[in-house]
């Protein structure tokens, strides 16, 4: 694990013992018998501690009774005292400080110290039932407590346990993943593991075998399982679920069973373990690192990038796995499946609705529109696509997740428009209004005929002028202009009229006549245009020739001379 630096800030009332703990800390530390009232930050080696991988430095304050100290705004976890034999000092704890602390906005982990267990004459009881009595309310009514410990400063007791039980909660927060309140998994945490578990359904049948548990322990644990341990999680799924649903193999309801098992066994390492081999980080999103490749393509040139077939036929087995097979229009999706989809998605996603898929199919998607649905979310952003695709569980290389697509700069380019499978065509129109409500008052329609995918955007004049024309959208591979418009361009774009009289989709099945045919709807003086850029002109090419003629020939002259000189 990569170094990480923790601050702990130490806070509580007066006379609880704070700064008699940073002594006894400094004390153990340096061997040495110090007593100070009050202490600047001090930095802990890391080699005394249970977590060297954290630089911790540890914070004491000072304060009024009825302030928090300001030194709370560095830190990363909280570790606030109270003295066990003060009841007065233990109510506080609910009544002023953590009320306060949640008032103020402070979302740290806290963590419960308890300390002066010598007064008590208990210096040798581990047994804690003293803190569980404090904290089993707080936990409930603080969501940021995660757990309490006690301490003698006085005998030097439970010091060290106190630092490494606040690494162990920096390292391993329980917060994301848990609800102490709740003893249930956080839906931030669900989302993961869905995800997660997804990725290591190697087959795409939507549950693991042994053998995908065998591979998922091997990649992240680096230890191989027997048949004695297998058996043995199964045990533990069984005893979670009160059935014997996984006894031949596990499902995801399983998985998270699983987990909660080990987190309720104070296993969190275990669960964090796996989260970080997957990419999360603490507020478990996945860590941007991943997205910030990108494809070599000249989208000034017309170029684009569609999804890859492994892409596709990856994206059909999500599909597949939570289809409604039983349905009577076939293999469908409802909305609640399409939701379900998406569910280990941690942020608001732009992917196209349902309702601009044109036909509708009764509120259900079939493969086709699924499919279709991707190839154009892809076509227009392929960055965000590849983060979805991540987040929804499909792991693959950005480079193997799309393909580039031609050019459009020269005729040779065009001519292999043919291979493409996903076209944008723009319809501009005076009437834009009414054929936005005729779709459902969308602006961006999307469409297959013949396994190719449109996607159609609706521009009036204004808009046309403005986005086609002055900025140049390159990456429209077709032009409908509806008969009244005015609108003209100067661009190398297919040009064909916009029958209002005939249906929406006829026009686009038109639009895929044309573009499957040779000249793909560009005039004559359009061709002649792309034809002037097919290659280079001949004094450039001779140019190149005669340059790389002479560096070569040089460089043997050169050669042989310097070998004569030698020899």
């Amino acid at each position: 694990m990569k170094k990480r630096d923790l601050k702990l800030v130490l806070i509580g009332d007066s006379g609880v013992g704070k700064s008699s703990f940073v002594s006894a800390l400094i004390n153990q530390i340096s061997n040495k018998a110090l007593v100070l009232d009050k202490h600047q930050p001090i930095n802990l080696p890391p080699d005394i501690l249970n977590h060297p991988e954290c630089i911790t430095t540890l914070i004491d304050t000072k304060c009024a009774p009825h302030q928090l100290p300001q030194e709370i705004q560095m830190a990363d976890v909280i570790l606030l005292m109270y003295s066990i034999d003060d009841d007065g000092s233990s109510e506080r704890l609910k009544r002023f400080w953590l009320k306060e602390l949640r008032e103020q906005g402070y979302k740290q982990p806290v963590i419960i110290v308890g300390n002066k267990l010598d007064l008590l004459g208990l210096e040798e009881d581990r047994d804690y039932h003293r803190i569980f009595k404090v904290i089993k309310q707080l936990v409930k009514d603080f969501n940021s407590v995660e757990m309490g410990i006690e301490c003698s400063s006085l005998k030097q007791q439970g010091i060290y346990d106190v630092i490494n039980c606040a690494q162990r909660s920096f390292l391993y927060p329980l917060a994301p993943i848990y609800s102490i309140a709740d003893k249930s998994l956080t839906e931030g945490f669900k989302k993961a593991l869905t995800r997660i578990f997804r990725i290591c359904d190697r087959d795409g049948d939507g549950v693991w075998s042994d053998a995908e548990l065998e591979k998922f322990q091997k990649k992240v644990f680096k230890r191989q399982l027997d048949y004695s341990d297998i058996a043995g999680i199964k045990d533990m799924i069984e005893e979670e679920l009160h059935d014997n649903s996984n006894k031949k193999v596990i499902t995801l309801e399983g998985f998270i069973a699983l987990q909660k098992r080990g987190i309720e066994l104070m296993k969190i390492q275990i669960c964090w373990t796996i989260l970080r081999f997957f990419r999360y980080k603490d507020d478990l999103t996945l860590d941007e690192n991943i997205f910030t490749n990108e494809l070599i393509f000249d989208q000034d040139a017309g170029q684009t990038v569609e999804l890859s077939e492994i892409a596709l036929s990856k994206l059909k087995q999500i599909f597949e796995i939570r289809c409604n097979s039983t349905s009577q229009q076939g293999n469908t999706l409802n909305q609640k499946q399409f939701d379900d989809i998406f569910y280990p998605v941690m942020y608001r996603t732009n992917f196209p609705h349902l309702s601009q898929y044109y036909p509708q199919e009764q509120n259900v998607i079939t493969l086709t529109q699924w499919l279709a649905m991707w190839n154009a979310f892809s076509f227009f952003n392929y960055k965000e696509a590849y983060k979805l695709l991540c987040y929804i569980g499909i792991e693959m290389k950005l480079s193997d997740t799309f393909k580039e697509q031609n050019r459009k700069d020269s005729w040779s380019s065009v001519q292999k428009i043919i291979d493409r499978k996903v076209f944008h065509i723009a319809i501009v129109t005076r009437k834009k209004a009414q054929l936005e409500k005729q779709l459902e008052n969308q602006s961006l329609i999307i469409t297959s005929i013949q396994s190719k995918t449109y996607a159609i955007s609706l521009y009036d004049e204004l808009e046309a002028e403005q986005q086609i024309e002055k900025r140049q959208l390159s990456i429209i591979d077709f032009l409908l202009i509806d008969q009244n418009s005015n609108f003209q361009t100067a661009q190398l774009i297919p040009i064909s009229s916009y029958n209002e009289k005939k249906s929406f989709l006829e026009e686009i099945k038109k639009v895929n006549d044309i573009l499957h045919q040779n000249p793909f709807g560009y005039s004559d003086y359009q061709i002649s245009q792309l034809k002037k850029q097919n290659s280079l002109p001949v004094v450039e090419v001779v140019s190149v020739v005669t340059l790389l003629a002479l560096i070569l020939t040089g460089g043997y002259l050169l050669s042989k001379k310097t070998f004569l000189k030698n020899k």
